[in-house]
């Protein structure tokens, strides 16, 4: 078998449950999704693009390049340094796939290949765990011995055909989406992430303003929108397609509503007839990354139907610093 083979067969059991019911295609979507980053294996002259782009004195570009490491259990797994918001004070090792099971034991195991990047010198590193509602009480009341195991990022979704069936929320009426300029919504962006961060100090630790960039590809593919309650701008809503974690859809970008309108169900109206402008197919799903700290994107998401289905977790074993909280 190929390593990309080998990396999709392993994956089974790596994801939700939930993805493998609302995707019938799974595991072409994880073969196409994973091929990138298995292209990347030993990859010298990416390896090299990332060093010099981070500028830390490792030298070897193989270093950077993502990298098998076989584990003293004959198991494996492929994995790569990166570095949590482009932040060099924290290194971290990203766990791409593994022949290991998410169990408290295989969780445990993953802790040998912090040691082969030592140079680096990893906080900790991070795993995609499936079904984390009901994983996490597993791995907390085993302590995946002794392994610390923090949650960083929720992936929440829900199939584009259910988000069409459901009630229409009560302002459901009053909201429409207009298209929107890029540059003019990364500048409204930004100013509602600052009116939020006086009342919210801590908002920068668990979510960031989409930039410019962002929101262009959003524009290109016609997901990005002025929200309107009643006629008035109220806010910025932006998608892209974005296949990844075992389905085929669409991720949120951004979703940002003046204080006016917070607190009103105009973030679920706004989700509702953002399902209807998009491209979608049979099994497309609408989904995002969420901070579990971040209660007001979280209630919304949950509001609108979608389910956490995976989770980036932080996995620190002892004698490991751990990725700093802020």
């Amino acid at each position: 078998m190929t390593s990309l083979e080998l990396a999709t067969e392993a994956s089974d059991q790596w994801i939700s449950t939930q993805i493998k019911d609302w995707s019938p295609r799974w595991q072409e979507n994880v073969s196409e999704w994973l091929q990138p980053s298995l292209a990347l294996v030993g990859d010298a002259e990416w390896g090299g693009q990332f060093r010099d782009m981070v500028q830390l004195p490792i030298d070897d570009p193989l270093a950077w390049a993502n990298r098998r490491v076989e584990l003293s259990n004959g198991h494996w797994a492929i994995v790569g340094i990166r570095f949590r918001g482009q932040d060099i004070q924290k290194p971290f090792v990203d766990v791409i796939a593994t022949s290991l099971l998410p169990t408290p034991h295989g969780i445990a195991a993953l802790s040998e290949v912090l040691p082969h990047f030592t140079d680096f010198a990893p906080l900790c590193l991070r795993v995609n765990l499936p079904d984390p509602d009901r994983n996490l009480r597993i791995l907390d009341q085993s302590a995946a011995d002794a392994a610390h195991i923090t949650p960083d990022l929720l992936i929440v979704g829900r199939p584009v055909k259910e988000m069409n069936e459901q009630v229409p929320a009560d302002r459901y009426d009053d909201v429409t989406l207009v298209r929107y300029d890029p540059d003019q919504a990364a500048e409204r962006v930004r100013a509602i992430y600052d009116e939020l961060t006086q009342s919210r100090p801590d908002l920068g630790q668990w979510a960031t303003p989409a930039d410019a960039e962002s929101l262009e590809d959003a524009a290109e593919q016609g997901l990005l929108f002025d929200i309107r309650v009643d006629g008035a701008s109220a806010g910025i809503l932006a998608a892209e397609r974005d296949d990844a974690y075992g389905f085929t859809g669409f991720c949120m970008q951004e979703i940002a509503l003046d204080s006016a309108y917070r607190g009103q169900q105009i973030g679920v109206a706004a989700l509702q007839r953002l399902s209807r402008e998009l491209p979608s197919t049979l099994d497309d799903v609408l989904w995002g990354h969420i901070h579990p700290d971040n209660g007001p994107s979280l209630r919304n998401a949950q509001a609108s139907g979608r389910k956490v289905v995976t989770a980036h977790v932080w996995l620190t074993p002892p004698g490991y610093p751990g990725m700093p909280s802020r």
